[in-house]
């Protein structure tokens, strides 16, 4: 019994010395106020600081202090994209609003504090799944960009803020990813489109149209495009299925190869922000976050088990979107598990250890709320429905009505108390469900079968 009480001391001494290098790690957290919408960060009012816009249902709403404060509200159709800039030349921001009814466009200028549509809406017939407001032919005027739910791509610009059709991405090809950027540094944004397929392009302003000014075939299928505006140099880079990311920018008069390399651990849908990284939603490994480097990317941090399609950074928080069209806030985790009975929050009157990554319970502090009956004066027999349990640790085994059963993990004792691990539990009649991600244990009643 001594040695199993030292092994436990140290154990806990290794959990506390770990502790801190654990302390970056993320849980995730539901956002309600979130739920269904389509948000933006943006300076709406163009005050130097970012608000978070959220598109719901047929309104939006400025989410201030956790408080919805609505700003248009009878939109047909449910907001999809929305997206801020100058379309109508008088160098104050306007709102374009796409809907998924219809693939409509709905353009509103803001006049004394209200919010009021101008012209009639412009419809794509496809859900818009992005939306931005760039001026491509820098005439004052700002020029509509548009991502369809079929991965079709629009260009409409504006002449004297009405919105007219102008170009439109190659029919049969899916466009993975969009951006506007001003990568020569004349003052006029170039265009950057990508297909799935394989192709990239950038498309520059001359003579009143769009030209093509470069193109190239990466190896394998494109998953993702992202830029990187921060620079003196802005560069952009894909990522195929074949893992490959691939980096160009513009130098001397013209594109050239910035990146090459291999980069396995990165997921299917990748997003940049300044001075945090490169994020990765991944279907294997999790949402992880990245440090772009010349020549690889280096892991930051991982939490495992978050599957997202969709992600933003507001205020010095991650927000990611799940495939239920849910959003949570990555939070910095504390080591602490909430554990749960089905739906009953018990975490105060269950101590838990860490263990070589496992967790093990107070078998003491679950057994009456599992439904066994601890002899008294001995934590390590339980009667459970006319059955004997009985604990033997010096052999790491129970005898469940005299048969043996062996177990995998340790039996662990401190203070004369049994901890075990998940495996024990369903010979109680419960399993153990883990929860990595938000950090929650849940204790799930096993009905008509003990083993």
């Amino acid at each position: 019994m001594c040695f199993r009480k030292f092994t436990v001391s140290v154990v806990l001494f290794i959990l506390l010395l770990s502790s801190a290098s654990m302390a970056a790690t993320y849980i995730a957290v539901e956002v309600p106020e979130l739920q269904n919408s389509a948000p933006l960060v943006a300076d709406l009012y163009s005050q130097g600081e970012s608000t978070l816009l959220l598109g719901q249902g047929h309104s939006v709403f400025v989410l201030a202090e956790d408080t919805m404060v609505p700003l248009i509200e009878g939109i047909l159709g449910h907001i999809s994209a929305m997206a801020v800039g100058d379309v109508n030349g008088d160098l104050r921001n306007d709102l374009v609003l796409g809907t998924d009814s219809g693939g409509a466009l709905y353009f509103y200028t803001e006049k004394s504090g209200i919010w009021e549509r101008q012209g009639q809406p412009q419809y794509l017939w496809d859900t818009i799944r992005l939306v931005e407001i760039h001026d491509f032919n820098n005439d004052g005027w700002g020029d509509v960009l548009v991502l369809t739910g079929k991965g079709e791509a629009h260009v409409l610009l504006s002449v004297e803020g009405t919105l007219y059709p102008f170009w439109k991405s190659k029919p049969g090809e899916v466009v993975v990813g969009i951006e506007a950027i001003d990568i020569d540094q004349n003052g006029y944004p170039e265009l950057i489109y990508a297909f799935q397929s394989g192709y990239i392009a950038a498309l520059g302003w001359e003579d009143q149209e769009f030209t093509v000014l470069w193109e190239n075939y990466p190896w394998g299928l494109i998953e993702s495009l992202i830029v990187l505006t921060h620079q003196s140099s802005p560069e952009w880079l894909v990522v195929t299925s074949q893992k490959m990311l691939y980096g160009w920018r513009y130098r001397n008069g013209e594109v050239v190869s910035s990146r090459l390399f291999e980069a396995n651990e990165l997921g299917e849908h990748l997003f940049y922000f300044a001075g945090q990284g490169l994020l990765s939603l991944s279907q294997k490994t999790g949402i992880s976050l990245f440090e772009l480097q010349s020549a690889s990317v280096k892991e930051q941090w991982r939490v495992p088990g978050l599957l997202g399609d969709n992600a933003f950074y507001y205020q010095g928080d991650f927000y990611f979107r799940d495939p239920h069209g849910i959003y949570y806030k990555l939070v910095e985790g504390n080591n602490r598990w909430r554990i749960f009975l089905h739906n009953q929050e018990i975490t105060e009157s269950v101590a838990i250890l860490n263990h070589d990554g496992e967790l093990f319970y107070r078998l003491p502090d679950l057994a009456q709320r599992l439904g066994a009956v601890e002899i008294p004066d001995n934590s390590w027999y339980y009667v459970l429905g006319g059955h004997e349990i009985v604990l033997d640790p010096e052999h790491n085994r129970i005898s469940y009505d005299n048969v043996v059963i062996p177990m995998t993990n340790p039996i662990l004792e401190m203070d004369g108390l049994p901890y075990v691990s998940a495996e024990v539990f369903p010979l109680f009649g419960w399993r153990v469900e883990l929860d990595s991600s938000r950090q929650h244990v849940v204790f799930q009643q096993n009905w008509g079968w003990w083993l």
